[in-house]
């Protein structure tokens, strides 16, 4: 039982560390600075019109990172920038595929519209 108290009291210790050690993580400023870039790069690629989800959620997670830094709560600070870089990486990666996939349907009207021509034209 004895065994069992100390083994259970090491435990409790080792939480209550590790606990004060993540409250006194350093702020995440360059996960920030990467986060608050990413969502500015998104918008300027027209995410809202082509990620909307995808930039919702990394802007709400850059929120979410903020205050848990006027908190002072770094390590959860630092999750919610995490979250919302990936975010911002998936509307970003989202934003160049819608372009690419119209511009990829514009050359193909365009060869059409040539086809088209080139037929007339040999009439």
């Amino acid at each position: 039982m004895r065994r069992i108290k100390t083994g259970l009291l090491t435990v409790l210790m080792t939480v209550f560390a590790l606990t004060a050690c993540a409250n006194n993580a350093p702020v995440p400023s360059t996960l920030l600075t990467q986060a608050e870039g990413n969502v500015e790069q998104a918008r300027s690629l027209n995410a809202e019109k082509y990620a909307p989800l995808a930039l919702r959620d990394a802007k709400q997670n850059l929120e979410k990172a903020q205050a848990a830094i006027a908190k002072k709560e770094n390590a959860k600070a630092r999750e919610w920038l995490e979250k919302s870089v990936a975010d911002s990486e998936l509307a970003i990666a989202q934003s160049h595929a819608k372009k690419s996939e119209k511009a990829a349907d514009q050359v193909e009207e365009n060869l059409r519209v040539l086809e088209q021509e080139v037929k007339n034209n040999q009439k």
